[in-house]
């Protein structure tokens, strides 16, 4: 019986999840998403996939983080919740390389020039070379726009 009960329950959570509508975004872009009604609160299952910037109570930016499957869970002003979206993020597969050197995986962006590019799963010697630079860069903008004194 216990079982059973189980089963039944796992029945509805895939059957809730199917009939959930589906937003898809690719990775590293953004996407605006207009909701039917508007909300006051909203939830993301794991911002490390997905995550938003809100523009008014109807209006989001979403932007995908990572590979995989988030909801986004949708709230009135009372709290009540109107909607569980189902956030889907593929990754972008025009113009990149993927190259597998043994158990290593390296991602290269080769829109004009072949450039390594930060992707989920690459080796992680190569994502975090890549990284660094990438965060050297932004810092040197940073302090470079700062007003001086």
């Amino acid at each position: 019986m216990r079982l059973f009960s189980l089963s039944l329950s796992a029945a509805c959570l895939f059957a809730t999840a199917a009939t959930a509508e589906q937003v898809w975004v690719t990775m590293d872009q953004v996407k605006p998403y207009e909701f039917k009604q508007e909300v006051d609160q909203i939830v993301i299952g794991n911002p490390g996939i997905a995550d938003i910037t809100v523009r008014d109570k109807s209006r989001v930016l979403l932007f995908g983080k990572a590979p995989g499957l988030t909801n986004m869970f949708l709230f009135d002003a009372e709290g009540n919740e109107i909607e569980n979206l189902i956030v889907r993020v593929r990754a972008s597969n025009s113009d990149l390389l993927t190259l597998q050197r043994g158990g290593q995986r390296f991602t290269y962006n080769c829109t004009s020039v072949c450039e390594q590019t930060l992707t989920i799963g690459d080796a992680p010697e190569a994502f975090g070379a890549v990284s660094s630079q990438t965060q050297q860069k932004f810092q040197q903008a940073a302090s470079s726009a700062a007003p001086s004194e």
